[in-house]
C-alpha cells in the first residue's frame, strides 16, 4: 500500500507482462480502479478531449473518422461501396480551399457555420447543431472526392431528403461550379485537348439521374435549361 495520489488511497499490484508495478486509487471503500477511472483524471481528459473536438481542426477531423467509417462499412452500413479518395492532410486542405472561397459559410444556404460539439451520437437527449459543419456528398452515393465533397451546415444536410427546389437549385450551383472548377484545371494542365469531355458529362447525368426522384431530376433539368437560356441572351445582349 502506496500513500494518496488525486486524494485516493493509492496501491500498486503486479503487472504480468510489465516492468513497473499497476497503481489502482480506492475511490470508494473497497472500490479500487485504475487511474483512467478516477473522476477527476476522467473530467481532466473529458475538458481537454472537448477542447479539440470544438476546435476548427479536430471538429473537421471528427468529420474525415466519421467519412472513413461510412467507408468500410458502406452507405447506411448495408455495404454499398463509398468511394473514398482523402488522406487526412488533402481533408484538411479540402476544408481550407472551400473556407478560402466561401469563408465560413455554407456554400448552399450563406449560414454562418459553426463547430459546437454538443453531445454526440448515442447520448440521452441528444441534439445536433443545425448551423454545425456537416459533410456533403454533392451527388448522394457518389462518395467523399475531391469533385463531390463539400462542407455544409447540418440542418441543410439533414433536409436534403425532402429539399426544396431552392434547395435542389442550389446544390446544382454547387455542383456546376465543381465542375467549372475541374475543367479550368484541365485547362490550366494543358490536359483539356486530351480528354473527350461529352461521354464524361452523358456518364454523370445518368448517374444524377439516378440519384434523384423523377420530380428532382425534372426540376433539374427545367432549372438547368431556364439558366442556358438566360446565359445565351445575356451573351446575345452583350
Amino acid at each position: 500500500m502506496g500513500g494518496k495520489s488525486l486524494g485516493y488511497k493509492i496501491k500498486h499490484i503486479d503487472n504480468p507482462g510489465y516492468k513497473n508495478k499497476k497503481a489502482l486509487y480506492e475511490i470508494k471503500p473497497g472500490v479500487w480502479v485504475p487511474k483512467s477511472q478516477v473522476p477527476q483524471h476522467k473530467a481532466k481528459k473529458w475538458r481537454h478531449n472537448n477542447k479539440w473536438n470544438n476546435s476548427e481542426y479536430g471538429f473537421i477531423m471528427n468529420l474525415y473518422s466519421c467519412a472513413q467509417k461510412e467507408f468500410k462499412k458502406g452507405r447506411h452500413g448495408k455495404g454499398i461501396p463509398v468511394p473514398f479518395e482523402f488522406t487526412k492532410e488533402s481533408w484538411w486542405e479540402h476544408w481550407l480551399k472551400q473556407k478560402k472561397k466561401y469563408g465560413k459559410y455554407c456554400p448552399y444556404t450563406k449560414v454562418l457555420m459553426t463547430t459546437i460539439r454538443g453531445r454526440g451520437r448515442g447520448t440521452h437527449g441528444a441534439k445536433r447543431v443545425p448551423t454545425n459543419i456537416s459533410k456533403d456528398q454533392i451527388w448522394p452515393g457518389r462518395g467523399y472526392t475531391p469533385i463531390n465533397l463539400i462542407f455544409c451546415a447540418t440542418k441543410f444536410n439533414l433536409n436534403k431528403g425532402s429539399i426544396t427546389p431552392d434547395g435542389c437549385e442550389a446544390v446544382i450551383d454547387i455542383h456546376r461550379k465543381r465542375m467549372d472548377d475541374w475543367a479550368k484545371e484541365l485547362v490550366l494542365k494543358r490536359e483539356m485537348r486530351k480528354v473527350d469531355i461529352a461521354p464524361f458529362v452523358n456518364k454523370e447525368l445518368k448517374k444524377l439521374k439516378k440519384s434523384l426522384s423523377p420530380a428532382e431530376y425534372k426540376r433539374f433539368l427545367d432549372i438547368t435549361y431556364q439558366k442556358s437560356v438566360a446565359e445565351r441572351e445575356a451573351n446575345a445582349r452583350s
